[in-house]
């Protein structure tokens, strides 16, 4: 759920404490090793040494189909007091009335700031109306300032050179994509592997995780922070226009 290609390895351990393993197999090694259990902490204990490993003890819910896993990123919108951050591999130039609820949030909460992270070739990738996720997110960036909406556009430094110029959109994308999915409101957290789109939000089915943790949840938007600042920022021209630049 949380990847950047080529990048470093930056997925978070969430621990739950699930208590021993009892199976047949668990058994025999209990047996051959007498006085200890097994647990699951136990079996995942090497992952944690060189991860961030984060004890969850409130309840983890299970968003079990895309149409739920939609009208949760709505709510979580709506809701939200302090900071909204989205990542994602793109988000669908269709998706108007996803840009219309942070236009909402926005104008009803002052203090609200928002990060979006997206992969820049992915995002950049225009159909055949010239739309992609820059020309949908730029006004916002436009109407609320970059002290309010920042846009970041991850680039995958493997694609440079004449490779940058000869290879065209959608292919160029097998140099390395920006991949992380995680989506938080305050201290509200759903981790997917689902992307924002049309097909994801009706018939495509994915995983979908929601829980409050607020160092979790902090986590994230350093993490979220942290690639922002070696990415492009999206920068808004006329109209739904746009620019790249350096943070």
């Amino acid at each position: 759920m949380a990847r950047v290609q080529h990048g470093l390895p930056l997925v978070p351990i969430v621990a739950r404490s699930y208590g021993s393993i009892s199976s047949a197999a668990t058994s025999r090694e209990a047996s051959a090793h007498a006085g200890t259990t097994t647990t699951a902490h136990s079996l995942f204990r090497p992952l944690t040494a060189n991860r961030p490993v984060f004890k969850i003890t409130e309840p983890i819910e299970i968003i079990r189909e895309p149409t739920d896993f939609y009208k949760a990123l709505l709510r979580g919108i709506g809701r939200a007091k302090h900071r909204i951050c989205l990542s994602s591999l793109y988000i669908g130039s269709e998706e108007t009335e996803l840009a219309s609820k942070l236009d909402q949030a926005l104008a009803k909460t002052p203090a609200l700031q928002v990060h979006i992270l997206v992969d820049c070739l992915r995002g950049t990738r225009t159909n055949r109306a010239g739309e992609s996720t820059a020309t949908l997110l730029a006004p916002l960036v436009n109407k609320y300032g970059q002290d309010r909406v920042v846009v970041s556009m991850y680039h995958t430094p493997a694609l440079n050179g004449i490779n940058k110029r000869a290879w065209p959109q959608r292919f160029n994308e097998t140099f390395g994509l920006q991949h992380i999915k995680a989506y938080l409101f305050d201290d509200e957290l759903i981790m997917s592997g689902a992307n924002l789109s049309r097909d994801y939000f009706t018939n495509r089915q994915d995983r979908y995780m929601r829980l409050k943790h607020k160092k979790l949840s902090g986590y994230f938007v350093e993490l979220l922070r942290a690639i922002g600042k070696f990415s492009f920022a999206l920068v808004p021209g006329r109209g739904s226009g746009f620019r790249l630049a350096m943070h």
